[in-house]
């Protein structure tokens, strides 16, 4: 079932969106304010952000400013719901990362369509950040009970990469007595991307950097990606490890 996150301060729109979404087999949870916004976004992983403007404890357009600068919850879609129109304060929530722009009052309908519009268009990126999001806490389990000391710039709960770092950053870094390792996630879509061999390029320079033993791994969740990559890196040379995760990884 698609699960979607209202922030809104009027209980009577909360009320209303709510069970309209509902009757049509959408998962809906409400917050009347902006205080454990992206602690409730993290814990919820909805597919759709619906958030208001004028909040009594803070502005969401700030809101928005913060969840699109974190790399957990950059991708999720959001549209802006306001009793503001003018053009000014639409083009800002566009700017900053909303997806749609609805004017209150609105039409349910409307609404609706725009909901599934935008599902429609993200839903698939969606599901694979977070598909991303529970390898890497997996991973993060792993090789934590192994005693590993771990960086990670997707997780606000860790350090981006160890002191004095330099260069390029994976996705995942864990370190345990002289020997480093790195990942990076991959996915159909990135690894067609003009940038993938750039990033590959960038990564393979990581070892040139360090007296400590440096492994360098993309993951990839499919053969086909497995082969398309090993080409890649096996043309240029590289210093690169490609790895086949199939499992659907769970959290901890």
């Amino acid at each position: 079932m698609r699960k979607i996150l209202i922030v809104d301060d009027d209980p009577e729109i909360l009320s209303l969106v709510q069970d309209y979404l509902e009757f049509r087999k959408i998962s809906v949870t409400t917050l009347s304010e902006s205080r454990n916004f992206i602690e409730t976004v993290i814990r919820l992983e909805p597919d759709l952000i619906m958030l208001d403007i004028a909040l009594p404890d803070g502005n969401g357009i700030n809101l928005l400013k913060t969840l699109k600068s974190k790399p957990i919850t950059a991708f999720i879609p959001v549209i802006m719901l306001t009793g503001q129109s003018s053009p000014e304060i639409q083009v800002d929530g566009l700017v900053s990362g909303a997806d749609d722009y609805v004017t209150k009052p609105f039409d349910l309908n409307i609404l609706y369509a725009r909901v599934i519009s935008v599902l429609r268009r993200s839903l698939k990126q969606t599901r694979s950040k977070y598909d991303q999001t529970n390898l890497l806490r997996y991973l993060i389990n792993r090789y934590t009970k192994r005693d590993y000391t771990i960086y990670t710039k997707m997780l606000e709960e860790y350090p981006d990469h160890p002191d004095h770092w330099r260069g390029f950053q994976p996705d995942l870094i864990v370190e345990k007595g002289a020997k480093y390792r790195c990942y990076n996630f991959e996915t159909s879509q990135s690894i067609l991307e003009e940038s993938f061999i750039e990033r590959l390029k960038l990564m393979a320079e990581i070892p040139n950097q360090w007296e400590k033993t440096v492994e360098i791994n993309i993951i990839v969740r499919t053969k086909e990606n497995v082969k398309i990559a090993s080409r890649i890196i096996e043309e240029d040379k590289l210093p690169i490890t490609v790895k086949f995760i199939k499992k659907t990884a769970t959290k901890s």
